[in-house]
């Protein structure tokens, strides 16, 4: 130990000013801002479930219906509607969802109607 009573009143008020936590403090922020970025990721995921497990018929027949509930476009979307959940052929059942599909992407890309 060669070091001045100076020096050693520098080393000691250089060790006092280190923040021997501030790593771990560092760690605890990062993993709350990690934690809450997780939390809106599932919360977006388990919403993006529930509508995409929503039948499309059903949602097109509920966008023509809100606008106008004596309009063919209901109508038909609402016999539709009901075939693509009591029809008897998987097949079929399938066909018509993905008929409504279509007509809900035709709706989105030519009139920039987004069916909800």
């Amino acid at each position: 130990m060669d070091e001045t009573p100076e020096q050693m009143e520098q080393l000691r008020r250089d060790a006092a000013a280190i923040d021997p936590y501030r790593y771990k403090k560092r760690g605890r922020i990062l993993g709350a801002v990690a934690l809450g970025m997780a939390g809106a990721g599932l919360a977006w995921l388990l919403l993006e479930m529930k509508d995409s497990t929503r039948n499309p018929c059903q949602r097109v027949r509920d966008h023509f219906c809100a606008q106008d509930p004596t309009s063919n476009s209901c109508t038909a979307f609402s016999v539709t509607f009901k075939e693509s959940v009591e029809y008897d052929s998987p097949k079929m059942r399938s066909m018509l969802l993905q008929q409504c599909g279509t007509k809900i992407r035709r709706l989105k890309e030519e009139e920039g109607v987004i069916v909800k």
